[in-house]
């Protein structure tokens, strides 16, 4: 069954030639506001002392320039960023408010890691004091952390959690299974942020390095995340709350990949919601060929579609995002061309978009940089406004990137 269609006459982009190095940092994400205003953040080495912190910095021409940076973390040096493990950048519904949520070394063990928040009024950036999300208070990993804010301005986050890794996991021999460490986990805040409620568990044997994702869907909360099964299968699941995320139902398998794996793939699926329409994307070898699918739901995540390959024409397709904004959905991934270098070629990012309409829109190679690119982020802007961000290291130094493009017709 083939989910979509490309538009007729199908949508075009046009990205800026080049990519710009926005700052020495990395894992750049930006946030697009009705004002015109963009907004990002990103980690970078600790301005005083060792580790890294969390900076925060803003535009008021849409990119061409960014004022000062602004340090989001009030600990210094606290903030843990690897990989799938970085931080994120929400708003609330009238944009008034934003949030930061980020992985930050335990104090007690800088070893382990504590899920931490902050908060600030948007047109007068002054970063809250952060506080501590998990509650458990205890010396164990809490990280690779999802975030959302539903549109009544709840703020949800979900989190791979190890604080009952015994009682959860026992012996792995017995379970047939390797690596499913950890426990999926989940707080919300009813204040705008200043308090977050007790810890909730959703789910156990979890893939421990895949990032959780949230969503909200016909007036129901989504988590998704990586499942360790017998087998050591490891294929994504979803799981929704009809009550803001007290009580969760039980989990969806999203698509049966039958990948196995004896170890964690360190890629998370990501959802999002367009027209109440939920939509996961996620990377799978469960046929034998690394491949990006997509796959949706128009019941708030008790079902889901067939899925369907997003990522023909690449060869290592890896760690797609979703965003929605400006009407629309738009999908990132960084992947090879096939057909450069017998498939060996530079990481680039590839760029797909869904309208209203709900078809989808034909795979562009939107940009690449001096070298691979690593872990980008999209956001949508008003007037068809495309802001894509990556990582890139250059003679050994990571760099924080900032791709513009725009729709130019078939909109």
């Amino acid at each position: 069954m083939v989910l979509f269609a490309a538009t007729v006459p199908a949508i075009q982009f046009a990205f800026e030639k080049e990519p710009r190095l926005i700052v020495a940092g990395r894992s750049p994400k930006y946030l697009a506001r009705r004002s015109h205003g963009l907004q990002m953040i990103y980690s970078a080495k600790a301005q005083n002392g060792p580790g890294q912190d969390l900076f925060f910095q803003t535009s008021s021409d849409v990119g061409d320039s960014f004022e000062g940076a602004l340090r989001v973390n009030n600990v210094p040096g606290e903030v843990s960023d690897h990989g799938e493990n970085s931080a994120q950048l929400l708003a609330s519904p009238d944009e008034a408010t934003l949030y930061a949520v980020w992985n930050a070394r335990d104090p007690k063990d800088p070893s382990l890691s504590i899920v931490r928040f902050s908060r600030c009024a948007a047109m007068r950036p002054a970063w809250s004091p952060a506080i501590t999300v998990n509650d458990d208070n205890q010396p164990v990993s809490h990280a690779f952390q999802g975030a959302a804010v539903g549109p009544d301005g709840v703020i949800y986050i979900a989190w791979l959690d190890g604080r009952n890794r015994k009682e959860s996991h026992g012996d792995h021999a017995s379970h047939e299974f390797t690596g499913g460490t950890s426990d999926l986990y989940f707080s919300r805040s009813l204040d705008g942020g200043k308090t977050f409620e007790k810890n909730v568990r959703i789910a156990s044997n979890v893939c421990p390095c895949c990032r959780a994702s949230i969503a909200v869907a016909r007036g129901r909360v989504l988590v998704s995340w990586r499942q360790v099964e017998p087998g050591d299968v490891r294929d994504i699941y979803v799981a929704g709350s009809a009550d803001r995320g007290q009580t969760w139902g039980k989990p969806v398998l999203v698509a049966r990949d039958s990948w196995k794996i004896k170890g964690c793939p360190h890629c998370g699926s990501a959802l999002a919601t367009l027209n109440n329409r939920l939509y996961v994307s996620w990377f799978t070898e469960g046929g034998g060929k690394p491949v990006i699918n997509l796959a949706w739901s128009d019941n708030g995540g008790e079902n889901f579609s067939p899925k369907q390959p997003i990522s023909d024409g690449t060869t290592d397709p890896t760690h797609p995002q979703i965003a929605t904004g400006d009407g629309k959905l738009a999908i990132v991934f960084q992947a090879r061309d096939a057909a450069q270098g017998s498939g060996w070629g530079k990481m680039g990012v590839y760029y797909r978009e869904i309208p209203a309409g709900g078809a989808i829109s034909r795979l562009v190679r939107a940009g690449e940089g001096k070298s691979s690119v690593s872990y980008p982020s999209v956001a949508l802007g008003m007037s068809g406004r495309i802001f894509l961000g990556w990582t890139e290291t250059v003679d050994g130094k990571p760099g924080a990137y900032l791709l513009r493009g725009r729709i130019t017709d078939g909109r």
